[in-house]
């Protein structure tokens, strides 16, 4: 990697043009649009997370190449080589870049981790933190997600060890659509609801009803960002009873409309 010739980028320097900035004790943020263009290797001096908000691009490494879609988060550790073709008339990302003394506050390397293609709706806060960022140009978020995020980056997921619970996972994870009961969950995967419950929710850390009402939101999120759908259509198609339940639920966890929230990513 080192053998690449390249330019360093430092802290607050983005390609493209910056249109929105805020900066905390931790973090620097800035948007940015990019018109169609091929950019040369370079690096960052400061680790940063990016998320993309519109049009698409390609990221080439020494190694890989990546296609990124609007909803990708992409955590890129200080330094990390790379380069971009913006393929898109106006492409739009949001950057959180952080300071250098987070990192050794925590005792974290900041160049440690390999850039993986994540999606937003996954990540919850990150979502509240980008809706903060482009409706009020401001961000309040806990230091201790902050953290979480970070070290789920820099570490391998562990792997559900109960095949019962594995089963569970994958119906509520590919059966969103549908409006499960405890009873059929635990009709279906053969374990007795109480048992159920009290497993699911200590190996997950939320309960089956808030699990299902969260994904139903990322199928949303996802759709809210890559489709033009209706709002009721979305609702709809990712499990709500109706439209009204649809705009309830969403601004219950997120605090604008789902109609808001599209204007906010046209703004």
């Amino acid at each position: 990697m080192n053998k690449i010739s390249h330019n360093i980028l430092n802290r607050g320097e983005y390609l493209g043009t910056a249109f929105q900035s805020y900066e905390s004790d931790h973090l620097l943020v800035k948007s940015t649009i990019h018109h169609r263009s091929e950019s040369e290797f370079h690096s960052h001096r400061n680790a940063y997370l990016s998320i993309l908000l519109s049009g698409t691009y390609s990221e080439i490494s020494e190694n890989d190449k990546n296609r990124i879609y609007p909803g990708n988060v992409i955590f890129r550790s200080a330094e990390y080589i790379h380069k971009n073709t913006f393929d898109t008339n106006e492409t739009k990302c949001f950057n959180a870049e952080f300071h250098a003394e987070w990192f050794t506050k925590y005792d974290l390397n900041h160049r440690k981790g390999k850039p993986r293609i994540r999606y937003i709706s996954n990540y919850p806060f990150l979502f509240q933190l980008l809706i903060d960022f482009l409706k009020y140009n401001m961000i309040d978020f806990t230091e201790d997600l902050l953290l979480d995020f970070i070290n789920q980056y820099q570490k391998d997921t562990i792997p559900l060890r109960t095949p019962w619970l594995q089963k569970l996972m994958h119906i509520l994870n590919n059966e969103i659509d549908d409006v499960h009961s405890l009873k059929s969950l635990s009709e279906r995967v053969f374990v007795h609801q109480n048992y159920m419950c009290r497993v699911f929710k200590e190996k997950v850390g939320v309960s089956i009803g808030q699990y299902q009402i969260e994904k139903k939101l990322h199928c949303a999120i996802k759709k809210l960002f890559c489709e033009r759908r209706n709002i009721a259509a979305v609702g709809l198609e990712c499990g709500f009873f109706d439209e009204s339940h649809f705009i309830r639920t969403f601004k219950a966890h997120y605090g604008i409309t789902p109609y808001q929230f599209r204007l906010l990513l046209n703004s």
